[in-house]
């Protein structure tokens, strides 16, 4: 009863001192908790001291009275503080938890603001930076569990689907209690995406809620509970059956569920679906079960109607074949299946026959530069024998033989496979299609400059792995090994110099390569002349910074100083990107940089400027001794 009177009394001296001690005096509230202080002053002295300081409170003197009420609080509030309790009675239960598997991380406020005001906030432009956010695995903060949970139901679909596919199933079966309370199988919009969710994280133990969503949930559900079926031989006669249904969202989802089953019939409804109207939903299915046998079937398919297009007459017939083949070869799964080479490598050995074939929309050139796409990141027989072909190659295919090169040829090899197509004479002011010679060497330009990616390498941690949110559970089938491209012949820069292409030099650069470092300095020299903004001379520096130039950050510098009557933020936003690769020295110039932008440029790049100013700071630390 004590520690209650004493906690009203620190309530109402907290009263009083907000109301103002003047006010404190003779206050009825107060003095008549003075009585029970006193009784229990005779058990315990303190609280007989704690009742002479509230006396002097409401008795006291007005001058006096704003140190008797910080007294009184002082006192009551330490005696409060004493007499807390630690625990509780009872047995001692360990608390319930689930683990999430893999590592967590916890990013900044400045980065963590957004991403909330994004996953709550309702309208467009908010999906960019959530699927950033999931490419740098900020996710693995666990603070954002709850927000990504309830950002399943969200309004705009891309995001919501990009959270159920990406984010939550990082989270595991952690997550699973909370999306079966919010499940409801009479629900539309987010509940779906929770049953196929929980279903990907136990399949087991969803069974019963699948089952009971097919005979009493809402059309969305349902068709959501088709797409987990498969797992046991009772849902094949479900399935067939559903995939003749007359809603077309039924039918797409028995086409998932059957391809994923290794079974005649399945393959025999998946067979009939390619010949009709859900071509398109039955490729799909396919794609993405990435299921050897199924890519025997489209091999099939591919090859009968390349047979029948080389047969047709009629333009309209030809140009529908042509569209279907098409259709078919770039829905290809990602398997290692020999009948896929084979018919590739058969239409490739075709392809003058195939060219001939013209139809209405789509024709035989169609058909080929299909082939020739999927045989660039094909197996390597599929390359080889691209690369064989290359001086028979039209223009716009020798780019695909390129890239395919890089992966089955030595680096010395490409060079002298690949290399007199740029060394060629062709003549520069030709249009495009009038030399054959400058398109040929353009398409090998971009199959080189294809090879580089400049934001990842102006900042490498911006693209963070990203392995914890592969849909690993869908890889059901030998999916192909990915070759990776051999190193460049240094020989290719001294040609990308000659030919004074910055694009070339940037995606080839190395270190200390004399004609590379003249001549990022001579374009940037003739770029900073005729310069009236910092955005015409970014190029010019990056390139700068790819061959390691001694005088990229003033450069740099130099480049930010084109400053017009009118700036705009965006430049100088992009100018944010560079900082990471700058040297240490620079920093003090950046922060004094960005001390001296006008106020409508700091509004809107002093985050990322700030942000990227710290990181390189980092970087250049000096390691701790005990490293």
């Amino acid at each position: 009863m004590s520690i209650a009177v004493l906690s009203q009394v620190y309530a109402e001296a907290r009263r009083l001192a907000v109301a103002g001690s003047v006010v404190a005096k003779g206050d009825f509230r107060l003095k008549k908790l003075i009585p029970p202080l006193q009784q229990a002053g005779a058990q315990a002295p303190v609280f007989a001291k704690v009742a002479e300081a509230a006396t002097a409170v409401v008795e006291g003197p007005e001058t006096g009275s704003a140190e008797a009420l910080l007294e009184l609080t002082a006192l009551a509030s330490a005696v409060l503080y004493t007499q807390g309790e630690t625990g509780i009675d009872g047995k001692l239960e360990p608390v319930e938890s689930s683990s999430l598997g893999g590592s967590t991380l916890q990013i900044p406020a400045r980065e963590m603001k957004p991403l909330l005001e994004a996953l709550k906030g309702k309208g467009g432009g908010r999906f960019a930076p959530i699927k950033e956010a999931v490419e740098k695995g900020h996710f693995r903060d666990l603070r954002l569990i709850r927000p990504a949970l309830a950002a399943i139901d969200d309004g705009y679909a891309d995001v919501a689907d990009l959270i159920a596919d990406k984010v939550l199933p990082m989270y595991g079966s952690a997550v699973l209690d909370e999306l079966k309370a919010k499940y409801d199988l009479k629900g539309t919009k987010g509940h779906p995406r929770r049953l196929k969710l929980m279903h990907r994280l136990d399949a087991a133990g969803t069974r019963e809620l699948v089952k009971d969503a097919l005979d009493k949930g809402s059309k969305e559900v349902k068709v959501a509970a088709i797409s987990c079926l498969g797992a046991e031989p009772e849902d094949r006669d479900y399935l067939i059956e559903q995939a003749a249904s007359k809603t077309q969202d039924v039918r797409a989802a028995a086409y998932e569920a059957l391809a994923k089953l290794d079974h005649p019939d399945a393959v025999a409804v998946l067979a009939k679906a390619l010949q009709g109207k859900d071509l398109f939903f039955a490729l799909r299915a396919i794609e993405e079960s990435k299921n050897p046998k199924l890519a025997v079937l489209l091999a099939t398919e591919v090859r009968t109607s390349a047979d029948a297009l080389l047969k047709t007459k009629d333009k309209k017939k030809a140009s529908d074949i042509a569209d279907r083949i098409t259709d078919i070869l770039n829905s290809l799964p990602d398997v290692t299946a020999p009948e896929l080479d084979a018919v590739l490598l058969d239409l490739f050995a075709r392809r003058a026959e195939l060219a001939k074939v013209k139809g209405t929309t789509f024709s035989g050139n169609d058909v080929v530069e299909s082939v020739v796409m999927q045989m660039a990141d094909g197996s390597m027989a599929a390359r080889n024998a691209l690369v064989a072909a290359h001086a028979e190659l039209e223009p716009s295919q020798l780019q695909q033989a390129f890239e395919a090169g890089r992966v089955c040829l030595s680096s010395e090899k490409l060079y002298d496979t690949f290399a007199p197509y740029l060394t060629a004479t062709a003549d520069r002011k030709r249009k495009k299609g009038k030399d054959p010679e400058w398109d040929k060497r353009e398409s090998i330009l971009d199959g080189i400059d294809s090879d580089f990616y400049l934001y990842q390498w102006l900042d490498p941690d911006d693209d963070e792995d990203d392995s914890d949110l592969d849909d690993s559970d869908l890889d059901d089938g030998p999916v192909r090994e990915r070759p990776k491209p051999n190193p460049y012949d240094p020989r290719w820069l001294d040609v990308a110099v000659a030919l004074k292409h910055t694009d070339a030099v940037q995606a080839l650069a190395v270190p200390d390569h004399a004609g590379a470092l003249a001549f990022a300095q001579a374009e940037f020299d003739a770029a900073l002349k005729k310069a009236k903004q910092p955005g015409e001379v970014q190029d010019q520096i990056v390139t700068l910074l790819r061959v390691e130039h001694p005088g990229a950050a003033d450069a740099f510098f130099a480049g930010l100083a084109k400053r017009p009557k009118k700036p705009q933020y965006y430049q100088y936003y992009w100018y944010s990107n560079i900082i990471p690769r700058l040297p240490a020295s620079a920093i003090p110039r950046l922060e004094e940089a960005l001390a001296g932008f006008p106020k409508e440029i700091v509004e809107h790049v002093a985050e990322e400027w700030q942000e990227r100013i710290t990181k390189l700071k980092a970087k250049h630390a000096p390691e701790s001794s005990d490293k």
